[in-house]
């Protein structure tokens, strides 16, 4: 039997890649009254050692509170939450002659699952990095597992308590468990089962 993972907002049911609703996912979150352990909402701040950490700690944190995904945010105001647009280009963005993503892909743990997506929301640029929960194991990047205590990144191995019920969470894990499906609506999931 398949179980099947999704994140509702408003009878609206999300997963991951291939979002057809992307801007309307972006409205939900940025809804929230403050970040998460799996949401994280910039302007325009791309360092690629912070996106590269911001990645490991999601994901981890995705695990741990039992999420399917996490995501970050670029173009979002981080106080009061409206959109204003950023000037983050992932496509372009380079590490040396390194594209971003491959440069990132390179440092992260190979368990390590991600997807950038541009959506414009009111005329305005906006960048959702789409992080998968761990599975497997922690997902590190250069070597380091991060996690989310509150809305603060932090070196896993400093909250050994917390790096514990991590591994026992992912140890439990089962594939079947797993998200199957992505962006779906109600009527699309009836018509999927059998």
């Amino acid at each position: 039997m398949m179980i099947l993972k999704f994140l509702i907002i408003n009878n609206y049911i999300f997963g991951g890649e291939g979002l057809k609703n992307l801007d309307y996912l972006v409205k939900e979150l940025i809804r929230l009254p403050k970040e998460t352990e799996w949401l994280e909402i910039k302007h325009n701040n791309s360092d690629p050692d912070m996106i590269g950490e911001y990645i490991s700690a999601l994901s981890n944190s995705a695990a741990y509170h039992g999420k399917n995904n996490a995501y970050v945010i670029w173009g979002i105001d981080d106080v009061t939450h409206q959109i204003v647009g950023t000037s983050f280009d992932y496509q372009t963005k380079k590490i040396g002659n390194e594209e971003l993503e491959n440069w990132l892909r390179n440092l992260l743990s190979d368990n390590a699952n991600f997807s950038f997506y541009d959506v414009y929301i009111d005329e305005k640029h906006v960048v959702v990095l789409i992080i998968f929960e761990a599975i497997y194991k922690v997902v590190t990047f250069k070597n380091i597992a991060y996690t989310r205590v509150g809305s603060y990144k932090k070196q896993l191995k400093k909250y050994p308590a917390i790096e514990v019920q991590l591994w026992e969470k992912i140890n439990r894990a089962k594939f079947e468990e797993l998200l199957a499906k992505h962006d779906l609506q109600k009527t699309e999931i009836l018509a999927l089962l059998d």
